[in-house]
């Protein structure tokens, strides 16, 4: 089309048309005095999520602007120079410009600074071209047409022309397809996502964020094996991480993982084939069908058992999944632990010399997803030790009798502040093991929870033993050695067992175990 589709006026906060009268009015000043044969006048316009966010009523604060007959970097220098000499109350005091890097799908230079209190970032409008085997596109500067329909999606390939102050929609679908919330390429998705499969997990990850639909197209195209094929071998495991990262923070994450195991996407925890097994480790994992499995439990039971599930444990579920826990640490957590759950306590060997082993949940975390090693690791100790914290819940419930001390090191010392989402984790993959018996299990864990609490143990890791290690040393008249740790275990042990002993009680029984 060869012009756009125009839609409704913006409604602008005080800050958003303070920077764009600023842009206007320097974009007015270079059209009148710097244009020439070889240099046409500018047409800034607002680019990306910030015009489909304005629509929505959304909260937005990214601000991308495309030029389209200059550089980013030649823009902003004479935005600059031209406010200085005016002294306007907008300055630029720093600007930060990306260089051009084609390894890294940086064909034209982006300059970033900072006006009104908000980062914008400026940047010719572009048009793509990809090669067959990479998602880094070949990039040259282009038309407001070329750069919409290079998009990952018609909503979000909307622009809001400065000169006009109008919404455009150079793909005729753009517009609709918001109102509609409808998910579709700008052009054919086949060739759309194979040229950059990546954006088969946008699409997901706005469809959870939005609450929006994937066009039947749209998705039919993802579920192509040379689609799955292509993320698998094109995108790298940061790009992923990413994107699952933010499927996991944001928006409906049952949602995205319906739509993940919908289109058969079970290798983004890098558990299949390819990458991570050839770059990590020594042996396949072919993992696939199990992720799926684990995908499909979580669709279609954790609602179930959320609706089931009240009291204490139903409000440590609701805090771990609400849109308003920033926790990634537990949020990214509890997702992967439920999708890792199956994979136990099984071990892989890393690839190289050294051949390092560890558990295949920390791999998939560490290097599937490209998450921090704490969070590997935690997710590792709650997966691999699964069944043997069942069956000290059993135990518990069964009526085995447990000292205080046994409560501290069995249900929480292990797994420290993290306790209580290590409980939630077994108490879910439990109700989605034996659906028919959720309020057995959920009897089962409320009792532990319970008495855990009864027993002032919630935060007993962070309880000090009373006689710390030099004051020991010093009382036997020893030096440190091997036999301290020994030492120290069972002082720890004597005291949780006696809440309210003094000091002076344990350097009693301090020399009764030495």
């Amino acid at each position: 089309m060869n012009q756009p589709i125009k839609g409704p006026k913006l409604d602008l906060s005080s800050t958003e048309s303070s920077i764009i009268n600023v842009l206007r009015s320097y974009t007015d000043y270079f059209n009148e005095t710097q244009t020439s044969p070889t240099q046409q006048p500018l047409t800034l316009r607002v680019t990306g999520g910030w015009v489909r966010d304005k629509l929505l009523n959304q909260p937005t604060k990214d601000i991308d602007i495309g030029i389209d007959h200059l550089s980013g970097e030649t823009f902003v220098m004479g935005l600059k120079e031209f406010l200085d000499e005016k002294e306007n109350e907008a300055h630029i005091s720093k600007i930060h410009k990306i260089k051009k890097n084609p390894d890294k799908s940086k064909h034209l230079e982006t300059c970033t600074t900072h006006l009104f209190g908000l980062d914008i970032d400026f940047v010719n409008l572009r048009s793509e071209t990809y090669t067959s085997d990479s998602r880094i596109p070949k990039i040259s500067a282009g038309t407001p047409l070329e750069d919409a329909h290079r998009r990952d999606a018609t909503l979000n390939s909307l622009f809001y022309n400065l000169s006009t102050l109008e919404v455009e929609d150079w793909t005729g679908r753009g517009l609709e397809d918001l109102k509609n919330g409808v998910l579709r390429t700008p052009l054919e998705p086949t060739k759309t996502f194979l040229d950059d499969p990546l954006r088969c997990l946008r699409l997901i990850r706005f469809a959870s964020t939005y609450g929006f639909t994937i066009d039947p197209e749209t998705l039919n195209a993802m579920r192509q094996p040379d689609i799955k094929d292509s993320l698998d071998h094109k995108i790298s495991r940061e790009r992923i991480g990413i994107e699952i990262k933010k499927m996991m923070m944001s928006g409906d994450t049952i949602l995205a993982f319906k739509l993940l195991k919908e289109v058969g996407f079970g290798n983004v925890w890098g558990v299949g084939d390819t990458p991570i097994s050839n770059e990590w480790l020594s042996t396949s994992l072919n993992g696939e069908e199990k992720t799926l499995e684990s995908l499909n439990d979580i669709v279609d039971k954790f609602p179930i058992v959320k609706k089931a599930t009240n009291g204490a444990l139903s409000e440590i579920i609701d805090d771990l999944i609400s849109k308003d826990n920033t926790d990634e640490l537990e949020k990214i957590s509890f997702y992967s632990s439920l999708v890792l759950a199956h994979w136990g306590s099984e071990k892989v060997k890393c690839a190289g010399k050294k051949g390092r082993e560890g558990y295949v949940a920390f791999w998939c975390v560490l290097n599937g997803i490209k998450m921090p090693m704490k969070m590997s690791e935690l997710v590792a100790l709650i997966v691999s030790h699964r069944a043997e914290y069942t069956d000290k819940v059993d135990d518990f419930y069964n009526g085995a009798q447990l000292l205080r001390s046994d409560f501290a090191k069995k249900f929480i010392l292990p797994y420290s502040y993290h306790w209580e989402l290590n409980l939630v984790v077994n108490y879910v993959l439990d109700c989605f093991e034996f659906m028919d018996s959720i309020e057995t299990i959920k009897k089962k864990y409320q009792s532990l929870y319970d008495k855990l609490y009864d027993l002032h143990l919630h935060k007993v890791y962070e309880e000090p033993l009373l006689i710390k290690g030099k004051e020991l040393l010093q009382i036997l008249d020893r030096k440190p050695g091997p036999w301290l740790r020994s030492v120290n275990d069972k002082l720890f042990d004597w005291q949780l067992d006696h809440p309210t002993c003094t000091k002076e009680e344990m350097i009693d029984y301090l020399h009764t175990c030495v």
